[in-house]
């Protein structure tokens, strides 16, 4: 009797991203009976990860601010990622949650999504 029997998997969803090349859903699909669910998602392995940081976000005393914007030079906030992809990605377990199938991979091509 298998731990990660039946009933377990089929209450396990896997968010798989097209690009990534650090996936290994495949394997992981192979070693169990029916298999998790499977969302498809455009995108690498860190793109459900979004960081945007603001000098707004800075816990700066008002009388340093600036002194904060003359050293760097006027700059006031830099991100890295794809808020785009995040959020589909965000989207897509939120509705693993609320219990909805996964969509279709077409529906998470980023055809929809303008580069």
């Amino acid at each position: 009797n298998m731990k990660y029997g039946t009933d377990l998997q089929k209450k396990t969803r896997l968010f798989v991203f097209d690009e990534d090349n650090l996936d290994s859903s495949d394997g992981f699909l192979k070693a169990t009976d029916n298999g998790p669910s499977v969302s498809s998602l455009r995108g690498k392995h860190l793109s459900p990860v979004f960081i945007k940081l603001g000098v707004d976000d800075l816990d700066i005393p008002d009388e340093y601010r600036q002194f904060a914007s003359d050293a760097t030079n006027g700059f006031q906030s830099a991100s890295f990622g794809d808020e785009e992809a995040m959020n589909l990605a965000v989207d897509a377990v939120y509705d693993w949650i609320l219990g909805k199938d996964p969509p279709s991979p077409a529906m998470l091509s980023g055809d929809e999504i303008s580069a």
